[in-house]
């Protein structure tokens, strides 16, 4: 009779296992459009089986019916960590093509009026001017070009600066951003570790959460995870624990220094901020001023920031793709390292008698030397500029627009007043205007030597008058120049500390083109145009090509151009890299309703089937009951 009965558990259990089973592929046919959704499938099993005898063979069972031995999330882990890999990779690249084509923008290369157009302007004012420098019209028409140059220089330096700063909100967003996820894993890792812990059911809908989540964190940081006994997952971010399985480290932004409130990643460990670990390796730099008397010893170790690498696999996600984008400080030309120029060795045909050459050889020999030591440090400082300017995208456009810049501005300068080096009674040097050469301006009342087109904020370009001692023994009445001071703001002819000479906007006539009689100084106004030929720049410490202004100009665009089409075309292949990935993945978790379809007519003939069974051992039961048993 026991035997019997048990026949209940076969029909039961098939009912009960076909219900459970048409229960998961109505969940899979509802969520067949839901992103995220992995299919699941149902695994049966038997159920127990019944000792009923013995037989030589072996034990005779009789067995009791099936049972849902698992309902399994479909996912192949090896796809998923490739997929997340090449996700990371792809959204690092397009962070910075997205960066590139931002600033593109911003310079009208895709406009009618770039930059271009006012650089071409102030060249063809100067050509104007030098047909008639006496002119007020066309001496006006210059001062006016230059307004506009340096406006619109000025407002591209803001823009540019101002992006940055909008790339720092951002990085301080996705920072805040990771933590929610964490905090969100950690919590998923709670709810699946208690519906698990039976080992009865399958957490399936919080498991898809946590891919989708995972998913997310790989396109802004390097990622990495490991399952643990207990379903719980720890995350890895950059090679240090993000998720454990009893808590969340979180992340947190430090100011990149005392000067630059630029954000740093940092890990939170509840101490000094600056004391804290970067999340990035690329920070270990620091920023050193081209001044600085480090750069004079051999000896001394300039640390230098580790940038990412495809071969080292470090080029992944978008928090560090916004990072190397927008730099960790507001660069400016002297963060360019400008080679040496080499001595040229003596001739002998030049000279006229052997004592002569002799002595321009030991000269050579002397300024040979010196070349060599200024290149070593030129070396130091070119390894520094590879290192800490030059991959970071907008500060490096920062710093190469502001060499051109400060170069067109201060060239002009020096034709309209020149300086030179005088040499006083007590062997010390100064820099003064060039009494000699420079212009003055047109009129009995503005007959001033020393008036500049570009002037810096706040400083002046020369001191009030003094009388000095010159080494002849003679006095003479000076205006010493005020330098540039590179670790000084404010004393730089650079972006955003310049503008047109405003005596000069109110009165053209100051502009020094005349000599003492009122005539005209053609070599100064000629040299304003012959300045655009000459050779200016390389754009980097690694070009090899010297430029003019429109050369260097041309150059700078193209640079960061084929930069942002190199990220692009990086993009793209490992975006096609990720959908490939993403289809594999979807051959493996995505729902065909076709086949859902065809599981659930499966499960229902196998639910009627054990239906009639159940009937059939009912019927039987009854029939034993009330035939026999009476």
């Amino acid at each position: 009779m026991a035997t019997t009965l048990g026949n209940f558990y076969v029909g039961a259990s098939g009912m009960q296992a076909s219900q459970y089973a048409l229960n998961t592929t109505a969940h899979n046919i509802t969520n067949a459009g839901t992103e995220g959704y992995s299919r699941q499938q149902v695994l049966l099993t038997d159920l127990t089986y019944t000792n009923i005898g013995n037989t030589p063979l072996g034990k005779k069972q009789e067995g009791l019916g099936t049972r849902i031995a698992d309902v399994r999330l479909v996912r192949d882990r090896f796809v998923d960590k490739a997929y997340r890999n090449e996700l990371g990779r792809e959204q690092f690249y397009q962070s910075k093509y997205d960066v590139v084509s931002e600033v593109e923008n911003y310079f009208g290369e895709l406009e009618s009026s770039d930059f271009r157009t006012y650089m071409q302007n102030l060249w063809s004012s100067a050509q104007e001017l030098q047909k008639e420098s006496n002119s007020i019209v066309t001496r006006s028409s210059y001062i006016a070009s230059a307004v506009t140059f340096v406006d619109q220089a000025n407002e591209i330096y803001k823009e540019l600066t101002t992006y940055q700063k909008n790339l720092n909100k951002e990085i301080k967003d996705q920072v805040d951003h990771i933590n929610e996820i964490a905090a969100q894993l950690y919590d998923l890792n709670d709810k699946i570790v208690k519906v698990e812990a039976s080992g009865i059911e399958s957490a399936n809908d919080y498991r898809d959460q946590r891919d989708a989540l995972l998913d997310e964190l790989s396109g802004m940081v390097s990622v990495s995870y490991k399952e643990n006994a207990d379903s719980s997952v720890d995350v890895y971010v950059e090679h240090r624990c993000l998720v454990s399985m009893d808590k969340v480290y979180e992340l947190d932004v430090r100011p990149a220094s005392d000067t630059c409130e630029y954000y740093v990643p940092i890990w939170n460990d509840g101490g000094d901020k600056k004391l804290a670990d970067t999340l990035f390796n690329v920070h270990e730099g620091d920023h050193i001023r081209s001044d600085d008397p480090i750069w004079e010893d051999p000896n001394a170790t300039i640390k230098l920031a580790r940038i990412p690498d495809a071969d080292a696999g470090t080029d992944v996600g978008s928090l560090k793709g916004i990072i190397m984008s927008r730099g960790d400080y507001v660069a400016n030309y002297t963060d360019i390292p400008v080679a040496p120029e080499m001595p040229l060795r003596p001739v002998r045909s030049d000279y006229a008698t052997d004592a002569e050459y002799q002595d321009a050889v030991t000269q050579y020999q002397s300024d040979y030397q010196d070349y060599q030591d200024e290149y070593a440090v030129f070396s130091r400082k070119r390894d520094y500029y590879n290192s800490y300017l030059e991959p970071y995208t907008v500060n490096n456009i920062i710093a190469q627009f502001d060499q051109l810049i400060h170069g067109i501005v201060t060239k002009i300068n020096d034709i309209l007043c020149p300086n030179k080096e005088i040499t006083l009674d007590d062997g010390s040097t100064m820099t003064v205007l060039d009494w000699e050469k420079a212009g003055y301006g047109m009129g009995e009342k503005n007959q001033i030597q020393g008036t500049e087109l570009f002037v810096r904020n706040n400083v002046p370009r020369y001191k009030d008058e003094v009388t000095v001692t010159l080494a002849d023994g003679t006095t003479q009445t000076v205006r010493e120049y005020i330098p540039e001071n590179p670790s000084d703001y404010v004393s730089m002819y650079t972006l955003g500390n310049l503008q047109v000479n405003d005596e000069m906007i109110k009165n053209p006539s100051l502009m020094p083109l005349t000599n003492l009689q009122n005539e005209e100084l053609q070599s100064v106004a000629d040299q304003l145009i012959h300045v655009w030929d000459e050779d200016f720049s390389t754009i980097g410490p690694n070009s090899l090509v010297t430029n003019n202004f429109m050369g260097y100009y041309k150059e700078f665009i193209a640079d960061f151009a084929n930069k942002g089409k190199t990220y692009n075309g990086i993009a793209e292949s490992q975006n096609k890299s990720v959908q490939e990935l993403e289809n594999q993945r979807q051959t493996v978790v995505g729902v065909s309703t076709d086949e859902e379809l065809s599981n659930m007519i499966k499960f229902q003939q196998g639910f009627n089937a054990a239906s009639r069974y159940f009937t059939v051992v009912s019927e039987m039961v009854e029939h034993l009951i009330t035939r026999l048993g009476g």
